[in-house]
C-alpha cells in the first residue's frame, strides 16, 4: 500500500472512530442533544470504506471475516442493537468477496442493523470507490430514499472524505485497535451512564 493511500485509509478510520465515540455519547448519555446524532452519522460510511479495503487486501480473508463476526457475537451483550453493525460489515463483507451470492447475504442483512439499508449503501460506496465517484454519490442518495426523510440523510456528507485523494498524516492506528475498542467504549458508556 503507497503511503498517500495509507494516509487516507487511516485517516477515514480515525474519522469513523471519532465520530462513531461522539455518537454513542450521544445515544448512551445525552439522547436529547440530536447534533451528536448527526456528527455520528459519519461514523458507518467510514467503516464501510474501511470493510471494502479491508476485504481486498487481507492475505488471510477467513481470519478477517472470522474476526468481524466474532467480535459480533462478543459485542452482543453490550450492543443496543443485538445482531449489531459488525454482523452487516461481515455479510457486506462476504458480499464482496462471494459476489454471486450478493442477493443472499443482502437478505440475511434485514436481520442485522442497518438492514437492508445499509448493505445497499456499502455496495454503493464500493461502486463511488471502484468505478465512478458520480454514479456511487447517485446511488447512495437513491439508497437514502428507502429510509426517507430519516437522520440517515446526513451520511451523505462523508462522502467528500470517502474519494478524496490525499488522507492526513495522524497516528496509525493498531492492527487490531477497533476490535477492542468497539465494545470497550460503549461498555464504559453504559456503566457511566447507570451511575448517573
Amino acid at each position: 500500500m503507497d503511503k498517500t493511500f495509507s494516509h487516507k485509509l487511516n485517516t477515514i478510520k480515525w474519522v469513523g472512530i471519532l465520530t462513531m465515540t461522539i455518537d454513542h455519547i450521544g445515544y448512551f448519555l445525552l439522547p436529547n442533544l440530536l447534533l451528536l446524532r448527526i456528527i455520528g452519522r459519519i461514523a458507518f460510511p467510514c467503516f464501510l470504506y474501511s470493510t471494502i479495503e479491508g476485504t481486498r487486501r487481507t492475505h488471510h480473508y477467513g481470519s478477517y471475516i472470522f474476526r468481524l463476526i466474532l467480535l459480533g457475537i462478543l459485542s452482543m451483550p453490550i450492543t443496543p442493537n443485538t445482531v449489531n453493525v459488525l454482523f452487516l460489515l461481515a455479510l457486506f463483507s462476504l458480499s464482496l468477496r462471494f459476489k454471486k451470492f450478493a442477493l443472499v447475504f443482502a437478505l440475511l442483512s434485514v436481520f442485522a442493523e442497518y438492514s437492508i439499508y445499509g448493505f445497499l449503501f456499502g455496495w454503493s460506496i464500493y461502486w463511488l470507490k471502484e468505478r465512478s465517484w458520480l454514479q456511487g454519490t447517485g446511488l447512495a442518495a437513491l439508497t437514502q430514499l428507502l429510509v426517507g426523510a430519516s437522520i440517515q440523510l446526513f451520511s451523505l456528507f462523508s462522502l467528500p472524505l470517502l474519494v478524496m485523494d490525499k488522507g492526513l498524516k495522524l497516528p496509525k492506528l493498531p492492527r487490531y485497535f477497533f476490535y477492542v475498542y468497539y465494545p470497550l467504549h460503549q461498555l464504559v458508556l453504559i456503566i457511566i451512564a447507570a451511575s448517573l
